[in-house]
This record gives structure tokens, sequence and C-alpha cells, in this order.
């Protein structure tokens, strides 16, 4: 634990923290039963796989050379932090799977099979389909970046809870508090990786010169660029617009729009849901500075140290889990406290805090997309002045900084298998962070009535309860009972576990 009490020593001197090392990049590989990988049953009764290390071959040359030289040298650095934060006496390997069959996941738990016998490795690892070639091209090294930072935050925050969105995540989607800060955590590392690689091809990507006909429209393509591109812009912040189609795949159309309303903002609670919007404060956060190897890990092990002195208390699913951890932030470094803020309210245009900034802001941008220059820098002037009354009220009293947030008030509604959903039989829907399409979901709410429930929640404000909601949004008496059943079926099914 003494490094744990050196860097918390430096938080609140402001001392330049240890020089970095580097955990090692442990390979793992799957025991095969013919061609399928085995798996076995751990403790909690869930399949893990039986492993052996890999030692030697190409690949693994290849991948010691990136964990030696390439941009994998400074996520194990970082991993050394995360390690020593969460208090580990001796350092341990970042754990690599080469999957057999699917990857792209950060797991808890191995079997290790060694001299003719197994036991139990309870350590996070990263699940990952591998070959030279992904190597070569930079995608090993930006998707292991990624999924690393899932296993730093199972490292430092072991507590995150589960939300209860069961929408698939993706950047351009809105789930839940927990489920955004895990997944817009681990995605920033994405853009991170883009600045300090010196991969030729994945610079390549990075400047545009890679791109080919076709593929750039399929789905996860589109999520991988808003993760790099998107998240630099900002573009999550701003409300999605509805593609066209038909009725059957209105959720899809509006969970995995890419079309973006550059003159509406989302409202608060529906950014701080947006692993987009997270993954853009984080990016703001720690990016920006000095980009030698060393710089970059210290600024991870400052955060890395706070993450880990929260005193015992506890996160909700109900919590804005990003605001919860920026406070907790505040206490420990009191010199960058003020900073951090700023990122928040200025990604955010203040919606966390309420409405008045962002009607301004949407003023503005309706102004200066139209070229109107006289009404945009008279707005602008205004918005500036508002910007920093803001940040001086947050500096004061940093609960303004969630002043503008309500209750997760979520429903549950069986049996919608609707488009990319088919694999859930299930729809959740927060009355505070839910759309037209959504909403519509739910017995008696029909478009007029949602229409009427996000026209108040815009110029009105959160909803207090689910009384509030059907109030405001004019839900006659025979379908109040179906609602309130849909909200007790919510509480009885629980957070959802993802995978």
């Amino acid at each position: 634990m003494l490094i744990l009490r050196i860097l918390a020593g430096c938080l609140l001197a402001g001392c330049a923290l240890l020089p970095t090392q580097a955990a090692e990049l442990g390979v793992l590989a799957p025991v095969m039963a013919g061609d399928k990988p085995q798996f076995r049953d751990a403790a909690n009764g869930k399949p893990a796989p039986v492993v052996t290390r890999v030692v030697d071959g190409d690949l693994y040359a290849q991948l010691q050379r990136e964990a030696r030289d390439g941009f994998v040298a400074t996520v194990l650095a970082i991993d050394e932090g995360a390690q020593r934060a969460a208090g580990a006496r001796e350092l341990r390997p970042s754990w690599l799977y080469l999957s057999a069959e699917d990857g792209g996941f950060a797991r808890q738990g191995f079997w290790l099979q060694e001299n003719g016998r197994q036991r139990f490795v309870d350590e996070p690892y990263v699940d990952l389909v591998v070959d030279e070639d992904s190597v070569a091209n930079g995608d090993f090294e930006e998707i292991f970046a990624h999924e690393m930072g899932h296993v730093f935050l199972r490292r430092l925050v072991p507590d995150l809870p589960p939300g209860y969105s069961r929408t698939p995540h993706a950047s351009m989607s809105i789930t839940d508090y927990s489920t955004a800060f895990d997944e817009g955590f681990a995605t920033h590392f994405q853009g991170l990786a883009r600045r300090m690689t010196a991969n030729p091809k994945l610079r390549e990507q990075e400047l545009g010169l890679a791109s080919k006909p076709f593929l750039g429209y399929w789905m996860s393509n589109l999520d991988r660029a808003g993760r790099v591109v998107g998240v630099r812009r900002n573009w999550f912040v701003q409300a999605q617009l509805l593609p066209p189609g038909d009725d059957a795949t209105a959720l899809a159309r509006r969970d995995l729009s890419t079309a973006f309303d550059s003159a509406r903002l989302r409202d608060g609670q529906q950014m701080l849901s947006s692993e987009g919007v997270v993954a853009t404060i984080f990016y703001r956060w720690l990016v920006p500075g000095p980009d030698d190897r060393d710089a970059v890990v210290q600024r991870y092990w400052r955060l890395f140290a706070s993450f880990a002195r929260r005193d015992g208390r506890h996160l909700r699913h109900d919590s804005p889990v990003l605001l919860d951890l920026v406070d907790r932030y505040c206490v420990d470094a009191v010199d960058d406290c003020k900073r951090v803020q700023a990122v928040v309210l200025d990604t955010t245009y203040g919606a966390t805090t309420g409405r008045g900034l962002p009607a301004l802001t949407e003023s503005l941008a309706t102004n200066g997309r139209l070229g109107d220059m006289e009404s945009f820098v008279g707005g602008l002037k205004q918005a500036r002045t508002q910007m920093a009354q803001l940040q001086e009220q947050v500096a004061k009293d940093p609960a303004k900084l969630r002043a503008g947030l309500g209750p997760d008030l979520w429903l549950m509604v069986p049996g919608q298998h609707l488009g990319w959903r088919a694999e859930s039989d299930v729809v959740a829907v927060n009355l505070n962070t839910a759309e037209l399409e959504s909403l519509q979901l739910l017995p008696g709410v029909d478009r007029a009535a949602a229409e009427r429930a996000l026209d108040s929640r815009r110029k009105v404000g959160v909803f207090i309860d689910l009384a509030d909601f059907v109030r405001r949004a004019g839900i006659d008496d025979a379908n109040v009972a179906k609602l309130r059943q849909a909200a007790e079926a919510a509480r009885k099914a629980g957070p959802n576990e993802r995978a």
C-alpha cells in the first residue's frame, strides 16, 4: 500500500508522481476440445475459459514488440498505476486472451492450465480476436486500449453498479448512467491511441487516407468513427434526428442515428446516459497536455488514486456516476478541480445544471448555422458570460453541477421484439431520458401524449415521479394502473447485468 499512500500524498501536494513502470502483457490461448474452446464453471456458477500461457511464436513476438515499443506500452504503464491504486502488493500481468470465436470484451476470471493442473485466476482480462494483420494495421492497439479501459475500472471501481437500460450500447445511443460511464471511459482511450500511435497504418486511418467505399456504412464502422471523430467534435451532446423508415425499425433508427441536430441539445440526464458524451468529457479531461509517455501515464495515475479513495462510499445505479467521481476527484485534487468542472460544463453547455444556458446555446446555434452574424455575435457574448458565471457558481457549490438532473423512472414493457433488439424480450424506458419512439411503447401513451410529455420535460424540467409524468402527459385514469404495473415490472426485473 506504500505506493497508494505516496500517490495520495502527491495529490494533496501537487508533486510529480513516481517514474512509470509497466505491467507485463500476459498472453493466453484457449485449451481446445476438438474445434471448440473449453470452459469450466467458476465458484459463481458462471463458465470461465480454460487457458494456457503463450510464451513463443510469431504472433507472441509481435505482441511483445507492441508491449515494448508501441502505444500498448503506455497502456501497460497505465495499468501499473491502476493495480497499485487498487491496493495490489504484487504487480500482475495485463492479461490478453486470444479468443478463438468472439472477442472485444473485458471479462473476469479464467482457469489457467499449467503442468497438467488447472487453477482459477480471479483477475480481469481482455478477450479479443487477434491476428498478425490486426496488430500490423493498428486495430489491435486501438481496441486493446479500449478494453483495458474497462479493466482499469474493474480494478478501481469494482462496485460500479449495473444500470437498468436494456438498449444495446453504442456511441450514439442513450442507455443509463452506469453503462454510459463504463463504456465512455473505455471509449476515450481510442482517441488517445490515435494521438500517440506510431503505427503508420493507424496514422493513415487517422488522417482519412485508408478509407474504402461502402464499408463505412456498416453499423460497427459508423460506431467506431463516432468513438474517435464524434468524441473529439462533441457530436453526442446534440439531439439525434430520426432517419426515415417504418414503425418496426423506429427504435433502432433512433438509437443508432448518426444524424445530429446542431441547433438542439440533449438534456443533461440524456447526456450523462450517453457513452459518447462521457467519452468526450474524459478525452478533454485527460488527453490534453504533454504527450510523452510519462506525462500521459501520470495524469491517469492521479485520477486512479482518487477513484480508489472513496472512504467506503458506494455508487448507486440511479446516481450520475461521472459526477459522483468528479466530486471525489475535487476533494483530492483541489488544484485541478475547477478545470475539470469547467470541462464538464463546457462539454455539456451546462445542461446538467438546468435549461438556461442550453436554451441560449440552441438559439445561438440556430443563428449561427443561418449565418446571422449580428444575432450570433450578440448571443455569443451573452452565452460566454453565463458560462463564466455558471463555472464560478459550481466552483463554490458543486451540487449545482447536478441541479438539472432528475430521478431515474424506469418502466418495462414485455414482448417487444423490435429490429436489433430481438435478443431481448423487454424494452426498459426511463421517463427522464426516453424519446418519442420508446414512450409510445408504454400502455396508454399514444403519439399525442408522448409529444406532450417531451414538450413539458423540455420546457418545465424533469419528471419528479410517475404521477408527475401522468399529469403532464395527460394520461387518462384507465391507463394509470398499467403504467404502475410497468414500473413495478422494472423494479422486479432489476438492473441489467451486461456481458
